[in-house]
């Protein structure tokens, strides 16, 4: 493979490709004014292939890479007659673009066309959130999980059959895991984000981290001069079964989320708002079966939560080639409730109960986050050499207090308790990042090149005190729970990135080099853990372009997946008396190696043949003792996985009225055990999808959705799943102009879509069932003033590769 990619790279090299050339230019209107953000595409004669880009805020674009030969560049622009051109490309050109305004007036321009929900391409998965209508007035948690092939449990997000992916927002990584992550991504509106990115493959220039990609959450910035933004308000009702959960029917969310923004010459500025209040049930079901008894433990978890997320920044263009900005994003939430762990023991023989465990535990978390991007793009001149500068400071900042009770309760005597645990115990966690990156892009003769380097500095403090309760409420320290941990991540890293297009083929090679150093230290145990090492990360992509109908594709890459700071904290966290979880200090990051090949026809149907391999992964294991009937969960790195499959995408516009996207993915996972008390498991697995909007009347104004999957059961970890599914419907209105949209969802329409999982670990066969919790009826109404028009926000800040890994 190593000589594969160096014959390779060396042929780009010293290709003698055709010369390339850059056609740009500058819109402006009769006046002699820049007209900006106008929309430009770009069609060489006698082909069926365009390019298209958006004019920049000072009216100036630029199409590179071009080869000689005549041209037709059309622009168009609300408000603006279209302009089309004939240009005879021979070297480099500029042209100016001359737009008069239209006579018709933008009330009397009726626009029925409505983006696609889902563009599937070789490199990447766009859905765009908008044109979702079951997406409509949900959290952005909610709406990850409706994209295609995407799956979201409660403890990572992942794509079927190819394993974990991990999540940007506008290019920075979301240094958050487990329940932390989770709760981020629900802190944020639909409302807030105009699409989600699923990126393959990712190239050099982005952090190695996630083993099947990353996911980019990318967020709105109108583009429209002046004021504009909207309001949306959602209700929410889950719909349970059984309605009355220990006592109380009124689980319910109340949601309003706003966005402002202002555009005028050089300044553009924006900002939105989003605030929760919600009644919800958590809960699982961990069955163990012992030799002579079975354990069935219960745990729901009843909580109030209260959020406060907001998104703002501004960008100022200082010249024509340079423009600074600003980012901040930050929030606050509060999980108010209690967990009720049922544990009745029965003895397998008789079929009676032998014993109950009851547990009644009290949490109170706080977080608050805060993250500061200062970003700027220079351009050095018009043929695309550009340096991109980022400076990123996050902080998070989380505390909790809990009061745990334990009763053990005889099968015959369910009153008296035979033994009693209380504790008290609050804890705290500091994580402080810091990061600086460069990224140059420099247009050659014979490639495009880009490199770059990027430094973090990462401090993660916790703490966790427990105390005894005495029977008079008093609190005595217990030093064999409590722990106090303190970890240091330190990474530099430099990649290149080479791209060249020649005639039919497009190749880009790059390599990334991560030098990483970490030290983590219990005060508790007064013990120092260092670790040092360095990882180099290739990738390859290579297309070849057949004819206009069918293209060819072949990627590969090599990533890792670093344990989160919490998976490595070694102190315990109780869930009952006898049961408790902990961290691994020396848990070690997984690599992945991901191959694929691709074909697509006609940009509607994409066929993939993948292969990856996860060497050295870990995962939480739940170890029983036969002999004490102690619980423990810990994570390990013991698994080497092998995954092969076929993927199917097709989108389908055969009518006007129905816009559909399916999907089909069938594998074959193979996870091997390095440990001999947990066995290996392989076994097949199947996912299927389908997306459908459906137009109910011309011009768009009322619509209806129907989105499904069915997941069959599968290799999940070194377990097993049972099948599992879900269906979403939908409706949305928009009316009064298209200024207010009303929206009715219904998720999980038939309370499926819950996972279970089998494993067997210490000769103890488990499985692990997650309640069903996740069908509401939601309806939103959201009102637009300004233009509704957007552009995302691609700021390309620096820390993508950290806010992804807090707990």
């Amino acid at each position: 493979m190593r000589l594969f990619f160096l014959l390779l790279l060396t042929g780009v090299l010293c290709s003698n490709a055709q010369a390339q050339m850059t056609l740009s230019g500058t819109v402006r209107s009769n006046n002699e004014k820049t007209i900006p953000f106008a929309m430009i595409r770009l069609q060489r004669l006698h082909s069926t292939r365009q390019q298209a880009l958006q004019a920049d805020s000072t009216g100036h674009f630029s199409f590179r890479q071009l080869h000689a030969g005549q041209y037709q560049v059309s622009t168009s622009l609300t408000g603006y007659k279209p302009v089309i051109l004939d240009v005879v490309l021979q070297k480099d050109t500029s042209i100016v673009i001359m737009l008069v305004t239209a006579d018709t007036r933008l009330g009397e321009v009726v626009v029925s066309a409505a983006k696609p929900a889902i563009n599937d391409n070789p490199d990447k998965l766009v859905y765009n959130v908008s044109s979702n209508i079951t997406a409509t007035g949900s959290d952005v948690l909610t709406t990850i999980g409706k994209v295609p092939g995407i799956k979201v449990n409660d403890h990572e997000i992942s794509i079927a059959g190819k394993g974990a992916v991990k999540v940007m927002i506008n290019d920075r990584l979301v240094q958050l895991s487990g329940t932390d992550l989770i709760r981020f991504l629900k802190s944020m509106s639909a409302n807030q984000i105009s699409k989600i990115e699923l990126i393959k493959n990712p190239n050099a220039s982005y952090d190695a981290e996630g083993n099947a990609g990353l996911l980019n959450i990318t967020t709105k910035q109108s583009k429209t001069q002046g004021y504009s933004g909207n309001v949306q308000a959602n209700a929410k009702r889950w719909l349970h079964n059984p309605a009355v959960v220990y006592g109380a029917s009124d689980y319910e969310a109340v949601n309003v989320s706003a966005t402002l923004n202002y555009n005028a010459g050089k300044w553009s500025a924006y900002g939105s708002i989003n605030l929760d209040q919600d009644h919800h049930l958590e809960g699982f079901q961990t069955t163990l079966s012992y030799p002579k008894q079975t354990w069935l433990q219960s745990d729901t978890g009843k909580y109030r939560y209260y959020n406060v997320n907001i998104v703002a920044g501004a960008d100022y263009k200082i010249s024509p080639n340079t423009s600074i900005g600003i980012n901040y994003q930050g929030g606050k939430n509060l999980y108010d409730g209690s967990d009720h762990v049922n544990n009745p023991v029965f003895d397998k023989a008789s079929g009676k109960m032998d014993s109950v465990l009851k547990t009644y535990a009290t949490y109170y978390p706080i977080a608050l986050s805060n993250a500061v991007n200062l970003h700027s793009v220079i351009n050095f001149d018009t043929s695309g050499r550009k340096l991109l500068l980022n400076a990123d400071y996050i902080n998070y900042y989380r505390t909790d207090k809990s009061d745990f009770e334990s009763h053990n309760y005889l099968g015959s005597d369910p009153v008296h308790p035979t033994a009693t645990s209380r504790y008290f115990s609050n804890n705290k966690q500091r994580i402080n990042i810091y990061t600086l990156k460069a990224d140059a892009e420099i247009p050659a003769r014979f490639a495009k090149i880009m490199l770059g380097g990027k430094l973090s500095f990462i401090d993660n403090y916790s703490n966790a005190f427990y105390y005894n309760k005495t029977g008079r409420d008093e609190l005595v320290y217990n030093t064999d729970l409590s722990n106090e941990f303190d970890y240091k991540e330190n990474t530099q890293a430099l990649y290149i990135s080479i791209s060249k297009a020649f005639g039919k083929w497009k190749y880009e090679a790059g390599l990334r080099g991560e030098l990483t150093q970490t030290k983590g230290y219990s005060y508790t145990l007064n013990k120092e853990t260092v670790n040092k090492y360095f990882r180099l990360f290739p990738s390859l992509s290579v297309s070849y372009q057949a004819n206009d109908n069918n293209s060819l594709a072949f990627n590969v890459g090599k990533r890792i997946n670093r344990p989160s700071f919490w998976n490595l904290n070694p102190f315990k966290s109780l869930y009952t008396a006898y049961s408790y979880g902990e961290g691994n200090p020396y848990l070690a990051p997984e690599y992945n190696t991901n191959f694929e090949v691709s074909h697509t026809y006609k940009n509607m149907l994409t066929s993939s043949v993948f292969f990856n391999v996860t060497n050295n992964g870990f995962n939480y294991i739940t170890v029983a003792s036969t002999d004490t009937n102690l619980v423990y969960t810990k994570p390990l790195n013991f698994i080497q996985t092998y995954r092969a499959g076929i993927s199917e995408s097709i989108s389908l516009q055969l009518f006007g009225w129905l816009d559909n996207n399916n999907q089909v993915s069938v594998y074959h996972t193979t996870a091997r055990s390095a440990v001999p008390y947990i066995k290996s498991v392989e076994g097949i697995g199947v996912y299927l999808a389908t997306n459908n909007n459906i137009y109910l009347n011309s011009d768009k104004t009322l619509a209806a959705a129907i989105n499904c999957w069915y997941q069959f059961p599968e290799v999940d970890h070194i377990g097993k799943t049972d099948a599992y599914y879900k269906m979403d419907v939908g409706m949305k209105a928009a009316v009064l102009k298209k200024k207010i949209d009303i929206s009715l969802t219904v998720n999980d329409i038939f309370l499926s879509s819950a996972t279970a999982v089998s494993t067997n670990i210490n000769g103890i066969p488990q499985k692990l069932t997650n309640f069903q919790l996740y069908r509401y009826v939601l309806l939103g109404v959201s009102y637009r003033f300004g233009s509704s028009e957007h552009k995302a926000i691609r700021t390309d800040t620096g820390n993508a590769d950290e806010k992804g890994r807090i707990h």
